[in-house]
Protein backbone atom coordinates (compact mmCIF):
# COMPACT_ATOMS: atom_id res chain seq x y z
CA UNK A 1 0.00 0.00 0.00
CA UNK A 2 1.39 3.18 -0.60
CA UNK A 3 1.83 5.16 2.75
CA UNK A 4 0.10 8.27 1.43
CA UNK A 5 -2.96 6.42 0.86
CA UNK A 6 -5.70 6.62 3.56
CA UNK A 7 -8.17 4.07 3.94
CA UNK A 8 -11.78 5.11 4.55
CA UNK A 9 -13.12 4.31 8.24
CA UNK A 10 -15.25 1.15 9.14
CA UNK A 11 -18.57 1.87 10.69
CA UNK A 12 -21.02 -0.68 12.10
CA UNK A 13 -24.07 0.25 13.80
CA UNK A 14 -26.84 -0.89 15.94
CA UNK A 15 -29.00 -0.32 18.35
CA UNK A 16 -30.41 -3.01 21.11
CA UNK A 17 -32.50 -2.63 23.60
CA UNK A 18 -30.77 -2.72 27.11
CA UNK A 19 -29.19 0.75 28.95
CA UNK A 20 -25.70 1.82 27.24
CA UNK A 21 -24.50 0.46 31.05
CA UNK A 22 -25.85 -3.55 30.33
CA UNK A 23 -24.39 -3.08 26.23
CA UNK A 24 -21.21 -2.19 27.42
CA UNK A 25 -21.12 -4.59 29.75
CA UNK A 26 -21.89 -7.26 27.57
CA UNK A 27 -19.16 -6.02 24.65
CA UNK A 28 -16.64 -6.08 27.51
CA UNK A 29 -16.77 -8.35 30.07
CA UNK A 30 -19.24 -10.82 27.62
CA UNK A 31 -17.11 -10.54 25.00
CA UNK A 32 -16.83 -14.21 24.45
CA UNK A 33 -20.55 -14.95 24.17
CA UNK A 34 -20.57 -12.79 20.98
CA UNK A 35 -17.93 -13.55 19.08
CA UNK A 36 -17.45 -14.72 15.56
CA UNK A 37 -16.41 -18.68 15.14
CA UNK A 38 -13.65 -19.01 13.12
CA UNK A 39 -11.55 -15.95 14.32
CA UNK A 40 -8.76 -16.90 16.41
CA UNK A 41 -4.84 -16.68 16.05
CA UNK A 42 -4.22 -20.11 18.07
CA UNK A 43 -3.89 -22.99 16.72
CA UNK A 44 -7.69 -23.66 17.31
CA UNK A 45 -10.95 -22.21 18.29
CA UNK A 46 -10.27 -20.84 21.90
CA UNK A 47 -11.44 -21.70 24.85
CA UNK A 48 -12.67 -17.95 25.37
CA UNK A 49 -12.08 -14.49 24.17
CA UNK A 50 -11.29 -11.80 26.75
CA UNK A 51 -11.50 -7.70 26.81
CA UNK A 52 -10.27 -6.16 30.03
CA UNK A 53 -12.37 -2.99 30.40
CA UNK A 54 -9.60 -0.50 31.76
CA UNK A 55 -6.89 1.63 29.70
CA UNK A 56 -3.82 -0.49 29.17
CA UNK A 57 -6.08 -4.03 29.63
CA UNK A 58 -5.48 -6.55 27.20
CA UNK A 59 -7.76 -8.10 25.05
CA UNK A 60 -6.80 -11.62 23.96
CA UNK A 61 -7.51 -15.18 23.37
CA UNK A 62 -7.14 -18.37 25.75
CA UNK A 63 -6.59 -21.52 24.59
CA UNK A 64 -7.84 -24.52 26.52
CA UNK A 65 -4.44 -25.73 26.98
CA UNK A 66 -3.73 -21.31 28.77
CA UNK A 67 -1.85 -20.69 25.59
CA UNK A 68 -2.45 -16.71 25.00
CA UNK A 69 -2.56 -15.14 22.05
CA UNK A 70 -2.79 -11.28 21.90
CA UNK A 71 -5.25 -9.27 19.76
CA UNK A 72 -4.75 -5.83 21.30
CA UNK A 73 -5.03 -3.44 24.03
CA UNK A 74 -7.69 -0.79 25.75
CA UNK A 75 -6.28 2.78 25.12
CA UNK A 76 -9.12 4.51 26.80
CA UNK A 77 -12.48 3.82 28.51
CA UNK A 78 -15.32 5.98 29.72
CA UNK A 79 -17.88 3.57 30.77
CA UNK A 80 -20.40 2.41 30.02
CA UNK A 81 -20.25 5.43 27.26
CA UNK A 82 -17.19 4.99 25.26
CA UNK A 83 -14.36 2.28 24.85
CA UNK A 84 -11.47 2.73 22.32
CA UNK A 85 -9.12 -0.29 21.47
CA UNK A 86 -5.80 -0.59 19.35
CA UNK A 87 -6.56 -3.72 17.21
CA UNK A 88 -2.91 -5.26 16.68
CA UNK A 89 -3.46 -8.29 14.55
CA UNK A 90 -1.96 -7.33 10.89
CA UNK A 91 -2.90 -8.02 7.41
CA UNK A 92 -1.27 -12.02 8.35
CA UNK A 93 -3.72 -12.47 11.13
CA UNK A 94 -1.31 -12.93 13.33
CA UNK A 95 -0.40 -10.24 16.60
CA UNK A 96 1.78 -7.59 15.78
CA UNK A 97 3.26 -5.36 18.93
CA UNK A 98 4.44 -2.76 16.35
CA UNK A 99 1.18 -2.41 14.13
CA UNK A 100 -2.03 -1.34 15.09
CA UNK A 101 -5.37 0.16 14.09
CA UNK A 102 -7.89 1.95 16.33
CA UNK A 103 -11.58 0.64 17.16
CA UNK A 104 -13.78 3.16 18.95
CA UNK A 105 -17.08 2.42 20.16
CA UNK A 106 -19.77 4.49 21.70
CA UNK A 107 -22.72 3.37 23.46
CA UNK A 108 -25.37 6.21 23.38
CA UNK A 109 -28.86 6.06 25.09
CA UNK A 110 -31.58 6.89 22.15
CA UNK A 111 -34.60 5.56 24.25
CA UNK A 112 -35.13 4.41 28.03
CA UNK A 113 -33.48 1.00 27.60
CA UNK A 114 -32.33 1.31 23.93
CA UNK A 115 -28.83 2.07 23.08
CA UNK A 116 -27.08 3.18 19.75
CA UNK A 117 -23.89 1.33 19.47
CA UNK A 118 -21.36 2.72 16.87
CA UNK A 119 -17.99 1.18 16.21
CA UNK A 120 -15.72 2.81 13.79
CA UNK A 121 -12.28 1.39 13.26
CA UNK A 122 -9.50 3.47 11.58
CA UNK A 123 -5.93 3.79 11.29
CA UNK A 124 -5.59 0.84 9.15
CA UNK A 125 -2.01 2.84 7.89
CA UNK A 126 -0.68 1.54 11.29
CA UNK A 127 -0.69 -2.10 9.37
CA UNK A 128 1.95 -0.86 6.94
CA UNK A 129 1.78 -3.49 4.04
CA UNK A 130 -1.12 -5.13 5.40
CA UNK A 131 -3.55 -2.56 6.13
CA UNK A 132 -5.80 -2.94 2.58
CA UNK A 133 -6.14 -6.95 3.98
CA UNK A 134 -6.77 -6.13 7.84
CA UNK A 135 -9.25 -3.11 6.06
CA UNK A 136 -11.09 -5.39 3.64
CA UNK A 137 -10.97 -8.15 6.61
CA UNK A 138 -13.20 -6.00 9.26
CA UNK A 139 -15.00 -4.09 6.97
CA UNK A 140 -16.30 -7.21 5.07
CA UNK A 141 -19.54 -9.30 5.52
CA UNK A 142 -17.36 -11.06 8.22
CA UNK A 143 -16.45 -8.84 9.98
CA UNK A 144 -17.75 -6.12 12.09
CA UNK A 145 -21.36 -6.26 10.67
CA UNK A 146 -21.32 -9.71 11.15
CA UNK A 147 -19.75 -9.66 14.78
CA UNK A 148 -22.82 -6.67 15.63
CA UNK A 149 -25.33 -8.76 14.48
CA UNK A 150 -24.01 -11.78 17.10
CA UNK A 151 -23.83 -9.19 19.67
CA UNK A 152 -27.34 -8.55 19.00
CA UNK A 153 -28.61 -11.49 19.16
CA UNK A 154 -26.89 -12.20 22.71
CA UNK A 155 -28.91 -9.55 23.92
CA UNK A 156 -32.12 -10.31 22.27
CA UNK A 157 -31.76 -13.89 24.43
CA UNK A 158 -31.28 -11.82 27.35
Amino acid sequence: MNPSTTLAPVRAEVTVPVTPARAFEIFTAGHDTWRTPGHFLGAEEPEEVVLESTPGGRWYERQADGTECEWGRVLDVDAPHRIVLAWQVGGDWQYHADQHSRVEVTFTEVAPGRTRVVLVHDGFEGHGEGAAIVHRGVGGDDGWPIALDLFTKVIAAG
